[in-house]
């Protein structure tokens, strides 16, 4: 039996390991492992994901056949680095750096002659205040290899900037910080199919926020976009020119745009299918491709040849919510709605009477999310609005009584 290593056990990496316990031996590699995984490996390592040469060594020791992720940004390089030196199936460690970090996508961007919005990374605050007083207006820093929004935020003015920066600057790896104009236009993510160097656009669909000041997270994502063709057009163009542009040989991608009147310009792509579930059920709902076996197969050697993708599906999408800061005292309706026919897959479980929730409203990390499906946009709207009535939540918290957060 073929031994896969696979890198990264949060919620999001689960399916992959469910699927690869079915036809291989696993071992996983995370800093924590829940119990949720226990029934589908073979062994475990508790390590860091970005630890790569200890990575490394685990996965000659076990000689493993093939190294993989899924949704998530941290654990790419360390399986393209392990592939690489291993001579396994991968992109490459030099691409894997290049999908992971902001500074190097816009360098080759403007390297390929495609537009970015002014930016600059740095790494302190006093050359950040520099170039601010340079760019002025409303910018966004970001840390440049951080996932799931952390260190993620808005500034307006040279104080926000001061007072924000730490925050940005202790979830990058190397402690620096890209200063960026913000534009506030309408937001697109694509996911996309590479084999061989060849590339495919899967589908475009709509980012919708929170209304939250401090949390810089989408509450929803919807399959297809409700743009016109030719927009969308334009969107999935640039998404071709970009991933061709970045040489990836193989794999799922994920990328995230904004639009600055009519310009469209590039938040972040990278080399593993979208998180909250995109990549294991949001494309195969919309396309019929069988995610986790094809990233099976390709970390394996197996893929012959560019899988048949089907033409637009349903509508779906995930819908997200925080709870309150506080102490749940009710909690109902949650196995009703998992029981709904076009609820998919979804985070519910962690959802119960008692928890004691402390994890805040900051970035994407601390949300729980549903997949839902329906035959129109219309119906998946009315759809998500029966969940939303159905879940019956309170949380005491210091302002009272609150119900779960999806604004």
């Amino acid at each position: 039996m073929k031994k896969i290593m696979i890198i990264g056990a949060g919620d999001f990496q689960l399916p992959l390991v469910q699927k690869a316990a079915e036809k291989y031996q696993v071992i996983l590699v995370a800093p924590v492992v829940g119990e949720a995984f226990l029934p589908y490996i073979d062994k475990k390592y508790l390590l860091d994901v970005r630890n790569k040469e200890e990575i490394l060594a685990i996965a000659r020791q076990e000689q493993i056949d093939g190294v993989i992720t899924d949704q998530t940004d941290i654990a790419v390089r360390s399986v393209a680095y392990v592939a690489e030196q291993m001579g396994l199936p991968g992109i490459g460690y030099e691409t894997g750096c290049l999908f992971t970090d902001k500074r190097l996508m816009r360098e080759k961007m403007e390297a390929l002659g495609i537009p970015v919005l002014p930016n600059k990374t740095v790494y302190s605050l006093e050359d950040g205040l520099k170039f601010y007083q340079e760019l002025g207006g409303t910018v966004i820093i970001k840390p440049v290899d951080t996932q799931g929004s952390r260190g993620v935020q808005i500034c307006r003015n040279a104080e926000e900037l001061e007072e924000k920066y730490a925050e940005a600057e202790r979830w990058s790896s190397d402690h620096s910080v890209m200063i960026e104009r913000c534009a506030t236009g309408r937001e697109f993510v694509v996911e996309g199919l590479a084999w061989n160097y060849e590339f495919r656009n899967l589908n475009c669909g709509d980012t919708l926020y929170f209304n939250l000041p401090d949390a810089f997270a989408a509450k929803s994502r919807i399959f297809p976009s409700t743009a016109d063709a030719a927009l969308t057009k334009r969107v999935c163009d640039l998404n071709a020119r970009i991933i061709t542009g970045f040489g990836l040989k193989q794999g799922i991608t994920h990328s995230e745009f904004i639009m600055e009147g009519d310009d469209i310009y590039l938040m972040e792509t990278a080399a593993r299918g979208g998180g909250v579930f995109i990549s294991s059920d949001l494309i195969s709902l919309s396309t019929g491709l069988h995610t986790e076996e094809y990233l099976l197969d390709i970390a394996l050697g197996q893929q012959k040849a560019f899988p048949e993708i089907l033409p637009q599906q349903c509508f779906c999408g995930y819908m997200a919510f925080y709870i309150p800061t506080g102490k749940v005292i009710r909690a109902e309706g949650m196995r009703e709605v998992q029981e709904l026919p076009y609820v998919h897959r979804n985070q519910l479980d962690e959802l119960k009477q008692g928890m004691v929730n402390t994890g805040g409203m900051s970035d994407k990390t601390t949300r729980l999310a549903i997949i839902v499906s329906g035959a129109t946009r219309e119906e998946l709207n009315a759809r998500m609005q029966t969940v939303r009535d159905m879940l019956r939540v309170e949380v005491e918290t210091e302002d009272g009584i609150k119900g779960l957060i999806w604004e």
